[in-house]
């Protein structure tokens, strides 16, 4: 999936942003070292070692590391910050998530965090081989108002298993009180929740429960190839499960569930890619979003993307692509006084129905500024549904469909087409990160302007060899 300057420049500002906040207190902070001739061996040593209201940042050495993890309810105060990818001096880092790897041994979770107040931020590892349910790879609970920090990791590889529930094989997180988590730049690979005794098998990748005032934040990750397995049970949700209820707020951002899968028999079966329910008086936002591939390898048949909206909560993706599912693209389900906003999205060569929206009771439904195109049935509605500016069953031109390229060619129809001012707003910025609106009218669909290919190569440096691209 697409990574982009977008993604560079964001990070470079994190970064300085993190280096302003740390830079006066880092005389205060106290630095503990983990590696084959540090202080520590072990970095469960160092985690034990570390003083509850204290800041206390814990250097990992390139390596692997066979430990199962847990940061304890009694770190109630103070920072935990957990770094890989230091050399054997511990004065220089490489941050890449491949060079220091926590095995967890197939004998339980990778990690398991039980902060209730205070922050925890790990950054820069590998977290693979956990064997547990619920969570595999990472399992977030507690209450009170701390905060979780996953940056810049590699889950990869770990399975929640059991007779009964089988929930979340990368990450199981249950957030309630002011509990905030922040998933940011992270990799959910090959993980799994796999249910032997025919119960209910949840989140492949991530499953997340939120309720009173939590807050998360899923941005610029990648959920592919995880898998949910049951033989008689329900299955929710092959890359992502993500319940949020209550006051939860709550965001997912530049992230792309794709080639996730469903396993089994089990009769109740929702969301190849993801299961999203809201409610309460629950929000959720998701913005640039890429859905692709994600499928039923066995047992029935589900959309890319599940969505139930209940009582006042809302939810609103923009500027988000759906292609190739062997289902549905988008199966939403709103009742009580719910909301659901859709703009500017593209739906596309999905083998059953594009977008199946369906309004109930007093929710509000809208759809604008949308492309539906090449599905099997483009669009399903019943009930009332807001819509306005969509291009549904026309050719929009898309570049190359088959490569999974769906930018807009020269004379495309979706081209100044939509409503400045949908219902539920405009985003900033297209899925490519570009800003929105570049001719006076906003695109129809989640790319903004016509592909442009350089026909020259660069050789000649001529600009004017410039040229839109081309059927």
């Amino acid at each position: 999936m697409k990574q982009g300057v977008r993604r560079a420049v964001l990070s470079a500002v994190s970064a300085l942003a993190l280096l302003a906040t740390m830079g006066a207190a880092e005389a205060q902070v106290t630095i503990l070292e983990v590696g084959p001739s540090a202080t520590y061996n072990n970095i469960q040593d160092a985690i034990d070692a570390a003083v509850v209201g204290n800041d206390t940042e814990i250097r990992v050495q390139s390596g692997t590391y066979t430990e199962n993890l847990l940061v304890s309810s009694a770190f109630n105060a103070g920072s935990l910050t957990l770094l890989g990818g230091w050399d054997s001096t511990f004065t220089q880092r490489d941050s890449n998530p491949n060079n220091t790897i926590i095995d967890g041994n197939a004998s339980g979770q990778v990690l398991g965090l039980a902060v209730t107040g205070g922050s925890f931020l790990i950054d820069g590892f590998t977290i693979t081989n956990g064997f547990f349910a619920p969570g595999g790879g990472v399992y977030v609970v507690g209450s009170g108002d701390g905060k979780v920090t996953l940056r810049n990791l590699r889950i990869v590889g770990n399975s929640a298993t059991a007779p009964g529930f089988a929930y979340g094989g990368g990450l199981k997180a249950d957030l309630i009180g002011n509990q905030v988590l922040e998933v940011i730049d992270c990799a959910f690979k090959d993980n799994e929740a796999v249910s032997t005794g025919g119960s209910s098998a949840v989140g492949g990748g991530m499953n997340i429960s939120c309720l009173g005032n939590a807050r998360f934040l899923i941005q610029d990750c990648e959920i592919e190839q995880n898998s949910i397995d049951s033989n008689g049970g329900s299955r929710w949700g092959g890359g992502f499960f993500l319940f949020a209820g209550e006051n939860v707020q709550g965001e997912i951002l530049d992230s792309y569930p794709s080639d996730n899968e469903a396993l089994g028999s089990g009769a109740d079966l929702r969301g190849a890619g993801a299961l999203l329910s809201t409610s309460g008086s629950a929000s959720v936002n998701l913005e640039r979003t890429g859905w692709a591939l994600n499928h039923v390898t066995a047992g029935g048949s589900a959309s890319q993307l599940q969505i139930f909206t209940n009582d006042t909560s809302t939810i609103r993706i923009s500027d988000s692509g759906f292609a190739k599912g062997d289902e549905d693209g988008i199966d939403a389900q709103c009742s009580g006084s719910s909301t659901l906003q859709l703009v500017n999205l593209s739906v596309a060569d999905n083998s059953g129905i594009g977008l199946d929206l369906r309004q109930s009771t007093n929710s509000t439904v809208s759809l604008y500024n949308t492309i539906s195109f090449g599905n099997g049935t483009d669009l399903s509605t019943s009930g009332t549904i807001d819509s306005g500016s969509n291009l549904i069953g026309v050719d929009p031109l898309f570049v190359d469909p088959a490569r999974l390229d769906y930018h807009l060619r020269i004379g495309s129809p979706a081209e100044n087409a939509g409503d400045n001012s949908p219902t539920g707003g405009l985003g900033l910025f297209d899925f490519d990160g570009r800003p929105r609106i570049q001719d006076g009218i906003v695109d129809i669909g989640f790319m903004e302007g016509i592909a442009e290919v350089f026909s020259d190569g660069f050789e000649s440096g001529d600009t004017t060899a410039w040229s839109s691209a081309v059927p």
